[in-house]
């Protein structure tokens, strides 16, 4: 044939129609004449500027008068692996337009050789790219330079429900298809330049549909448009978008609602994302986990803790509960962390503080301790005391008739005081005293005992600083057996610390509810070791002590619903913390430490 398909059509109107459809289906092509030559192409750059080997690739050809004079070839959509069937559909169908315009036209070439001639050919291909647009499976849609829709085809009735003589060159279209936009100036402005331009459309049964439009060509003068623009519907995405953003805020309102920290993480240990609702009570700064791995933040054992419950997820991938404590602004807290395997390679941490949690559970323990351990001293007592009593009165018999030796008896009988003493001590821990709670001055309670140990301060050259911020503060107590308390301490202290030194006694409000007590010496100071045992039933960190005092203490504090806290230091000293609540109106009762 001595046509080429460029002799037979307008080329240039089918690569803007076919580029359309590139920008959105992302389906790359060419368009080949009969010597394998690119005529054009979209997509993939293996299609430009060479000749096709047909390999892999869809070819549709285009036959006029049965001579292969051209081929589409149609390349996978990039976010596919395979050529859909609605792709090459699309171009067959474009391929048999070409094959019918350009038939027709030459069938025109060969009868008319005038300007007239090719003037009826030029009004067929605008009808025939006319009927292209009005079958494209997107919305087509075109306005004049009046404002006036001129173009609406089938996908556009499809989406709103208006049909095309019920639009095209209605001057009230735009007010029924944009009630809120009824001046069209707006889209004339833009018209010229937008691309995903999104429009809430209203359709003929009153649903709002989103429409995201595109223009195709500044001006198509031969159809007489000033505005052409395609469209897709994305109601639907949308819709899914705005359940998306709420169901993300919902989660972000739950998190700040929970006093968790929750880290995302990836098995190599960094950290992608946290959230947390207070900052107040962790290792560092929360946005500095962001892009960090854990091993660059807390310390070795606890890295060490993460590290072994992460090996156990990529083994298992079960979820991991570790425990662990962290020392903050000179405090020990505790917390509880649950690993939980996510997709893609990615770790939940859910880390919460559980340090009231694990002090009351210490502290529920230790009064359980306390109380088998004062039930068993008093039977313990009870059966030796007897035993001990008869011993005793011989003992005094002998003494009056031996002559010889006296003094033997005499130590026997010291030794048996020091065992009632002991004995006694026992049974105070079973039946302490009851006691009467009753509103007195904290500060004339500790004043009193300053008073009545500073005889053996000043005989070690130690002097008591009492620092308080408070003044007529009143604690519902048993005054008796508070000074019993503050005296065991000071009494400690004394004997903790050398010669010169000093014991200061801090008083302060900690909150609305309660008194805060720091005692604070610089003596010798207790392992950490030991630390915990204290209150312990017979444990003591003196030589000679028998652990009761400290015992006492501990149930005294309790029964004034108090709290008590030691922290110290080998060769730095220790502090002791006690906490009570302020007398408000609301009796504690009249109870006595083994009530608790």
């Amino acid at each position: 044939m001595k046509y080429t398909l460029k002799d037979l059509i307008n080329i240039d109107k089918f690569k803007n129609i076919t580029e359309q459809f590139y920008n959105l289906t992302k389906v790359p092509f060419c368009l080949l004449d009969n010597n394998q030559n690119v005529i054009f192409s979209k997509g993939d750059p293996f299609f430009h500027n060479q000749k096709i080997q047909m390999s892999q690739e869809r070819h549709i050809p285009i036959i006029i008068e049965q001579e292969h004079i051209a081929s589409f070839v149609i390349g996978a959509s990039i976010n596919k692996e395979v050529i859909a069937d609605s792709h090459i559909t699309h171009f067959k169908c474009i391929a048999n337009l070409i094959e019918e315009m350009a038939t027709q036209k030459l069938h025109l070439k060969k009868i008319y050789e005038q300007d007239s001639q090719m003037n009826a050919i030029k009004n067929h291909e605008e009808i025939c790219l006319g009927t292209i647009l009005q079958n494209m499976p997107i919305m087509i849609n075109a306005i004049d330079e009046k404002g006036n829709i001129i173009m609406w085809n089938r996908e556009c009735e499809l989406v709103t429900g208006y049909n095309a003589d019920e639009i095209i060159n209605n001057p009230k279209a735009m007010k029924l298809l944009y009630p809120h936009r009824p001046n069209c100036n707006d889209l004339l402005q833009n018209g010229h330049d937008f691309r995903d331009w999104e429009l809430d459309i209203t359709c003929k049964n009153g649903e709002i549909k989103t429409i995201m439009w595109s223009n195709i060509l500044h001006s198509i003068p031969t159809l007489g448009w000033s505005i052409g623009a395609i469209g897709i519907d994305i109601t639907k995405r949308k819709r899914m978008e705005e359940k998306l953003k709420q169901t993300s805020t919902e989660l972000e309102l739950i998190f700040k609602a929970i006093p968790d920290l929750y880290f995302l993480s990836e098995l190599d240990g960094t950290i992608k994302d946290c959230k947390v609702n207070s900052v107040s009570k962790f290792y560092v700064p929360i946005e500095e986990f962001i892009g960090k791995k854990f091993q660059e933040i807390v310390p070795v054992p606890i890295i060490k803790q993460f590290e072994k419950a992460i090996n156990q997820i990529k083994t298992s991938s079960a979820p991991v509960l570790i425990d662990y404590s962290l020392q903050l602004d000179d405090e020990i807290y505790y917390f509880e962390a649950r690993l939980l395997p996510l997709f893609e390679d990615k770790i939940m941490i859910i880390v919460r503080d559980i340090t009231e949690r694990t002090i009351t559970t210490e502290l529920l323990q230790k009064s359980d301790t306390l109380n088998a351990v004062g039930q068993l001293a008093a039977g313990v007592a009870h059966e030796v005391r007897n035993p001990l009593t008869v011993i005793k009165g011989f003992i005094q018999l002998l003494q009056q008739e031996v002559g010889k030796d006296k003094e033997y008896l005499s130590l026997m009988l010291s030794e048996i005081s020091s065992i009632e003493k002991v004995i006694q001590e026992f049974l105070s821990i079973a039946k302490p005293n009851a006691a009467v709670f009753e509103p007195k001055s904290l500060c004339t309670i500790l004043e009193n005992v300053v008073d009545l140990i500073s005889t053996q301060a000043i005989m070690k050259n130690i002097r008591i600083a009492l620092n308080m911020d408070v003044e007529n503060l009143l604690i519902e107590c048993c005054e008796i057996q508070l000074k019993q308390v503050f005296y065991s301490i000071l009494q400690n202290s004394i004997e903790a610390i050398q010669n010169g030194q000093e014991i200061i006694i801090n008083v302060k409000k900690h909150n609305s509810t309660e008194v805060k007590i720091c005692i604070l010496d610089k003596g010798v100071g207790i392992p950490s070791e030991r630390i915990k045992r204290l209150g312990e039933p017979f444990y003591s960190t003196k030589e000679k002590g028998t652990g009761v005092g400290l015992m006492m203490s501990y149930r005294i504090i309790e029964s004034h619903g108090g709290k008590i806290s030691i922290k110290s230091q080998v060769g730095k000293g220790t502090t002791v913390t006690l906490f009570f609540p302020i007398y408000n109106g609301d009796s504690v009762g009249d109870i006595s430490p083994n009530s608790m």
